[in-house]
């Protein structure tokens, strides 16, 4: 809706042609605000809508024609009426004036009376378009209040059935969940008392046996062996029911540093090839040496692939054969482990995720454990921001899971020219890539321009989304780097503006969300609100030059040169 007051910019870069133009129109009932280049001009459409603009045509760094067409790109400028003052106007210039949307060409020097009348013309014009809007508004909450009285009236009538019929199919639904749980809840009871008095039993009874009897040396080794083994699944039993409490109280926390997923894979294998070796299974390792690095912890990102090796274990065959791959595919490193052993049903696979479900639950299951490992593993993949699958053909027909973690460095990646083949950081790896950095915090921005300047990028500075959007205008940037939580227009906000924009005016500028806020649910946020990349603070240099590098690619390199 319009402002109800009406307000005129006048464009010029003459301070003397703006006063001699406000004091013959300050008898005007309207705000009259001046602007003394096309840039400003732009900066004063951004935050209110005029009712006329006096745009002067010949000025220097954005002239008048260039700032009309900048100003109709933007909503509060799109259908404003526009006259250019000139002190010449040829007949291609007037054309494209209109063009433009102009509505009036006024010739330099202008006559007072002249100016005032056009000018108070579309002011009243506003005005009265002001005063119909609201009008229209009012009329229109009073016919909304009427019918919303009518509509009150049949809601009444109908609520009371309605709500009954809602408690009723609410009680229906409550009441199968809580059957649900409480059979889970039994289930998962009698489980875990199974699993863990289990090797009790083997532990209490070989120790009663080596203290009442005389054993010879094979026997004893036996028994030892015995012990430990059972020992090792109880303490593996607690392990996991305890990190399933860290999970539901949040409390779970990753100890994070530059790993070599590679490595991670190595260490489960070693540590599940006593079980497979027990079952007669071949393990078959496809591990790519040159994946590169994640940002995690090494010995949950461990767990997670000694989880999938233990539920493939469990669920092949003797003499099966279970397959781990490691491989970095865009810009992801992929690990997978596949079994051909009895598979799962398609109706399970949904829940194969899920805490205490197991497809066989029953007193005369096959297989033990308490549903827990693949719980774990996908709470622990969505810590370090990755996602897992699970997919099969059906029983009998094996399983396939798959973990994607974000990969930390640019192995195989798009890289700038001046980034070697071998994946080292240079000094000029950033050469010339244009970044506007944009944070309310100066001592944030002092800090960025320093990482980003030591990488050879040029970079300009926004204190505020507003100004970011004043410099993407006016220097069209290679790369947006935006903090989220700014005052006034915040990130969101601001890519949202962006991305508003022709993509001839930075619409399409590839931009990275920079923020403290470093969950899984902020990253796919900004995700969703426009942003390319999602980097948590606090940054570290060489991340963040990779990120750039990744977005830029050979396009800042051709553009260069």
């Amino acid at each position: 809706m319009p402002q109800a007051h009406a307000r005129i910019l006048i464009v010029d870069d003459l301070p003397e042609k703006l006063l001699v133009y406000r004091t013959l129109l300050e008898d005007l009932d309207a705000e009259i605000v001046m602007a003394h280049s096309g840039t400003e001009a732009l900066k004063c459409v951004l935050e209110g809508e005029f009712a006329v603009i006096l745009l002067d045509v010949n000025m220097p760094d954005i002239d008048g024609l260039e700032t009309a067409n900048l100003m109709r790109r933007h909503k509060n400028a799109r259908h404003t009426p526009i006259i250019f003052i000139t002190a010449y106007a040829d007949e291609m210039q007037t054309a494209r004036g209109y063009e433009l949307g102009a509505v009036d060409y006024i010739l330099s020097p202008v006559l007072a009376p002249v100016l005032r009348t056009k000018v108070r013309v579309f002011v009243d014009l506003y005005e009265t378009r002001a005063a119909l809007a609201r009008s229209n508004l009012e009329l229109t909450a009073e016919l909304q209040r009427s019918n919303e009285r009518l509509q009150a009236e049949i809601a009444e009538r109908l609520r009371v059935e309605n709500e009954r019929e809602a408690l009723l199919a609410r009680e229906t639904v409550l009441r199968v969940e809580a059957e649900e749980l409480s059979r889970l809840k039994d289930e998962f009871l009698a489980t875990m008392s199974h699993e863990l008095r289990t090797p009790l039993n083997a532990i209490f009874g070989w120790i009663t046996l080596l203290r009442t009897r005389r054993l010879d040396e094979a026997t004893q080794a036996r028994a030892l062996e015995t012990i430990e083994r059972n020992a090792r699944a109880q303490k593996r039993l607690i392990e996991d029911l305890l990190d399933v409490s860290r999970i539901v109280t949040g409390k779970v926390t990753l100890e994070l540093a530059t790993v070599e997923p590679r490595r991670a894979v190595e260490a489960a294998l070693e540590t599940m090839h006593p079980a497979a070796q027990a079952k007669g299974l071949k393990i078959v390792p496809l591990l790519d040496t040159g994946a590169g690095t994640v940002r995690g912890d090494f010995a949950r990102l461990q767990q997670i692939v000694c989880n999938l090796l233990s539920n493939a274990i469990k669920f092949t065959p003797t003499d099966g054969q279970v397959e781990v791959c490691l491989a970095r595919r865009n810009g992801e490193i992929e690990i997978s482990v596949s079994d051909n052993g009895q598979g799962i049903k398609p109706e399970f696979l949904p829940h194969v995720f899920d805490r205490f479900r197991q497809e066989d639950g029953s007193i005369s299951r096959r297989h033990g454990g308490l549903g827990l490992g693949l719980a774990i593993v996908r709470h622990l993949v969505e810590l370090h921001a990755g996602t897992v699958e699970a997919h099969s053909d059906g029983e009998g027909k094996g399983a396939h899971f798959v973990v994607r973690l974000p990969a930390r460095d640019a192995v195989g990646q798009p890289r700038p020219a001046d980034t070697p083949a071998s994946g080292v950081l240079t000094s000029a790896m950033l050469s010339n890539v244009r970044v506007l950095v944009v944070d309310d915090d100066p001592s944030s921005r002092e800090l960025m321009t320093g990482m980003l300047e030591g990488y050879g990028a040029r970079v300009s500075l926004a204190e505020s989304g507003q100004a970011a959007l004043t410099v993407l205008f006016a220097q069209r940037p290679d790369v947006l780097i935006a903090d989220l939580g700014m005052p006034g227009m915040d990130g969101y906000a601001l890519i949202e503006q962006v991305r508003a924009l022709d993509p001839d005016f930075g619409g399409q500028t590839p931009a990275i969300a920079v923020t403290a806020h470093a969950s899984a649910q902020d990253r796919l946020k900004a995700l969703q609100a426009g942003y390319q990349n999602h980097v948590a603070k606090p940054v570290e240099p060489e991340e963040l030059a990779i990120v750039i590098a990744s977005l830029t690619g050979g396009a800042a390199q051709d553009k260069r040169a």
